[in-house]
Formats: structure tokens, sequence, C-alpha cells
């Protein structure tokens, strides 16, 4: 259960014009909230006034050394005493009279409630217009669609959770992409995610943006990619193999054949059965993946591809090759049909390999589930 002080975090670097708008912004929104908060400016280094005057404006002050936007409100988040943490931007480009509306979706059982700037209104000059129309549509696009999301606007910096959720995010941004992160992660431990619309203005003392398109956009995306390399793969993998197992079982019934003027001998048996043994094989090996790296990957985006009949394998293979040997023996060892010999082999080596792999892999797993229960 949440306390229900509410904690604004507000990091700074240098707002000594817009620092005090935003605390007596939050003051506002806290009081209509008509629960109690604290405002805590998490500063990453200021050399003007910034601090003095939050100072006298009430607000708690934490003095953050790692240079970095993630790390100020990593910072500022560690040092707060709510049980509801609403983070914004202190350029005073947020409407922090809107914690209500996140407060509200909090109460709602959501653990995690980020503003969207396209349903609430951006003002005119408040974005670039390069990451209004492209940047942040295409980010947001490929992110809700590598973790399932339903949040169209990744990089709002408005937003509000709760300290609970927040410590099982286990976030480690330091920069910009610690939005992204908080999202991504968020989603990967099964919180309960929402948005509610909320405005972008420009700032009253516009200033050179901390925010650096193209380097924090590749940030962004690098980030994406590593939390989601494991989904990424699996459907590639997947793509592979519904190409090849076709073409398998097809070498299995009909070779040798010709089509399109190619003839196909019986080696595409074992082309065809390669491709697709190396490919569950790189599967398994995604499995033990996830089983060894659990805090960076969502293991159900590949639990529904995997089985536990790697032992159920290596008994069919078992018994395919005992047959094979049987036939060979039927015939004194001597001359066999290779055609049909060849075929009973490729899928015996199929089953057995892939099996040792699975049996494997589900060892690992127990092991790993067994060490974690004793410790």
């Amino acid at each position: 259960m949440e306390n229900n002080l509410i904690s604004v975090i507000l990091p700074c670097l240098n707002e000594e014009k817009t620092i005090l708008y935003c605390i007596e912004k939050a003051n506002i929104g806290i009081a209509k909230s008509g629960l109690n908060g604290e405002i805590i400016v998490s500063d990453n280094g200021s050399t003007d006034k910034s601090i003095e005057i939050a100072k006298r404006a009430g607000a708690k002050i934490v003095n953050v050394a790692e240079k970095g936007y993630g790390s100020a409100l990593r910072g500022g988040i560690n040092a707060a005493s709510g049980g509801y943490i609403i983070m914004g931007d202190s350029d005073s480009t947020y409407n922090f009279e809107d914690i209500p509306l996140f407060i509200n979706k909090l109460n709602k059982e959501y653990d995690l409630v980020v503003g969207n700037r396209f349903l609430g209104g951006v003002e005119k000059g408040a974005m670039p217009v390069l990451n209004k129309i492209i940047g942040n549509p295409i980010l947001s696009f490929i992110a809700k669609r590598l973790f399932n999301s339903d949040i169209n606007d990744f990089h709002c910096g408005l937003r509000g959770f709760t300290k609970s959720a927040y410590e099982k995010m286990d976030l480690k941004s330091t920069g910009m992409e610690f939005a992204t992160e908080m999202i991504a992660k968020s989603a990967l431990v099964n919180l309960k995610i929402t948005e509610v619309p909320t405005t972008l203005n420009v700032s009253i003392y516009p200033r050179k943006p901390h925010l650096k398109p193209f380097r924090d956009g590749l940030r962004h995306l690098y980030l994406m990619m590593t939390y989601s390399f494991l989904k990424l793969f699996n459907k590639s993998f997947n793509l592979i193999l519904s190409l090849f197992l076709p073409l398998y079982v097809a070498s299995l019934l009909f070779t040798p054949f010709t089509f399109a003027n190619i003839q196909f001998s019986l080696g595409a048996v074992n082309v065809f059965e390669n491709a697709v043994l190396v490919t569950l094989i790189l599967k398994s090996m995604l499995k033990i993946t996830g089983e060894l790296f659990p805090e960076y990957i969502d293991k159900t985006q590949i639990s529904n591809s995997y089985n536990n009949f790697g032992i159920l394998y290596l008994i069919m293979g078992s018994i395919l090759y005992f047959v094979d040997i049987l036939y060979w023996s039927s015939n004194s060892f001597g001359f066999i049909n290779q055609e049909f010999n060849l075929k009973i082999i490729s899928i015996a080596s199929l089953l057995f390999t892939y099996g040792i792999f699975e049996t494997f892999r589900l060892f690992l797993e127990l092991s790993l589930k067994y060490f974690k229960k004793e410790n």
C-alpha cells in the first residue's frame, strides 16, 4: 500500500529563470489533488542561482554529482518520501497543475502514467518540427511494436508512478533515454501502464535545450533494441524456420526432383536439414540467454515458442537410428536403398541433435531455479 504523499521531482541544471515557476505550479497541482506533497529539486551541477531560489521556495534540494538527465531523476526519486512520484522538466514547458490527472490514474491501480503531448496539445514552437513529425512518432511507433505498449508518446517528460513500481523497474540509464527505459522496463515486468493528455508549452524563458535530437535519438533506439533483442531474434528465427522447414519436408518427400529447370538431388535433404537444425539450436540458445539474464529480457517474448520435449526428441531420434540399423542388418549389412537410408538418418540426426540441446536447456533452467530457491 502506497503512502499518500506526492513527491514532485524536478531535475535541474541552471534553471534560475524557470525553477520558481515550476515549483509554484507543482504546489498548485499537489493542492488540487487533495494530498500532501513535497517538491524535490534534483540539481545536476547548477552554477547559477537555481538552488538558492528553490530553497527559498521551500523545495528539498538533492545534489547529484553524476551528470545526465537520468542520473538527476534517479537521484531525486531515490530521495523521495512519497508513495506517488511525479517527474517533469523544470524549464516551464510542462503544466504541473495536471498532477491530479496522474494521481487519479495511480489511484485506479495503474503503476505508471505517461503524459501524451499530442493528445493534450503542443504549443507552436514548443517542440522542434522534425522532432514532432519524424523523430518522436517514429521512435514511439518502434517502441510500441517492440514492447506491445499502448503508449503513444514514449518521450514525454511529465509522468507519474508509484514508488513501489519504480523499485521494480530497476532503472540504470543516465541520459535522456531514461524516459524510454522506464516504459520498456515497466512493460518487461508487466506493470500496468496508461497515458493521460498533457500539454507542452513554450518556456517562459526559452533557452538552448539540453536535448540533442540525433545523439539522444540514437541512444533511445539503442536502448530499445537492447531490451527487445530476444524478441527480434526470435521473430527472425521463426521467419527462417517457416521458410526452410517446408523445404526440408518437401525434400524428404519428393527428392530427387526437377523444379524450374533446377535439379534437386538428395543433397538438398542435408542442406535443408542443416538450415532447420541450426535455426532450432539458435532458438534454444535464445531461451538459455533468457534464463541467464532475466533482468534484461522479457522471457514471455519467447516462452510460447518453446517446449520441454527435449528428452522425447532424443528418444525419437534414437529409435529412428535403431530402425535404420535394423533395416541395414536385414540386408546383412550390405547394399541398401541409399535414398531411404539418407532420409531416415537425416530425420534421426535432426531430432537427436536438437533433443540434446533442448535437454541441456531444460537442465540449465531447472538448475537455475533450484539455486535461486536455495538462495
